[in-house]
């Protein structure tokens, strides 16, 4: 299901564009890094989880000995592979909400550190707690787990921000016409799922995701975000 509406959602929109969450890795990854850096020191590949067109995963492979682009979409997976000559960077169509997935990716690679930028708040409620085992499935004993998504406030916002950000309807309208409507995650769901018996939720907090809008005067566009990061106890 995931990911017959995420490539219809890429075949259209980077056939004239990119999407509005395409920003340099500079003002996404990296600022990340400050939380997730010393917690990813002990495991040598990473696993980019909705890699897109695999910006993120290009810019991981500077730091990481194996770094895994995973996405539903076969499409960008596509568009990943032609802009990638890194030997150390590898890209596959895969389910998150799929433990099979999940049980043959660790099979080949091992336990993981796992970086994800905005996935969770796009699967379905009923599929979270399953996601989120495959998540913990592929840290296993010795990988993290970095997730920072959409706050659950996202739909307040867009609301709040029609009038002043006029070009904002317009920016997320290929979104929703996917049927990729954000539904947006909160840290209590955050803490739920992750927090377990054999994990531990190290750090956890509110901030914001960087788009690539901009407003009248050049002030860029920032969504509000919860960010958590995951190990084993």
């Amino acid at each position: 299901m995931y990911g017959k509406y995420w490539d219809a959602f890429y075949h259209r929109t980077y056939a004239s564009g990119k999407a509005l969450w395409d920003v340099p890795p500079e003002q996404s990854v990296l600022e990340d890094q400050r939380i997730f850096g010393s917690a990813f020191e002990g495991v040598g590949t990473v696993a980019d989880i909705g890699c897109g067109t695999g910006e993120q995963s290009r810019y991981l492979a500077r730091f990481y000995s194996k770094v895994i682009g995973i996405d539903a979409a076969p499409r960008a997976i596509e568009i990943a592979k032609q802009h990638t000559p890194a030997a150390n960077t590898l890209f596959e169509v895969g389910d998150l909400a799929s433990p099979e997935f999940a049980q043959q990716l660790h099979q080949a690679h091992g336990d993981m550190n796992v970086y994800m930028r905005g996935v969770l708040h796009q699967i379905r409620e009923a599929d979270r707690e399953q996601a989120a085992a495959n998540l913990l499935h592929l840290i296993g004993d010795k990988g993290a787990l970095y997730l920072i998504e959409v706050g659950k406030n996202i739909r307040d916002y867009f609301r709040s921000a029609t009038n002043s950000f006029h070009e904002l309807p317009d920016a997320v309208q290929e979104t929703f016409i996917s049927n990729l409507p954000p539904h947006g995650v909160d840290e209590e769901e955050i803490h739920r799922l992750f927090n377990q018996k054999q994990y531990r939720l190290n750090q956890h907090g509110t901030g914001y995701l960087n788009t690539n809008l901009l407003l009248r005067d050049g002030t860029a566009v920032k969504i509000p975000a919860v960010f958590g990061l995951i190990a084993r106890n």
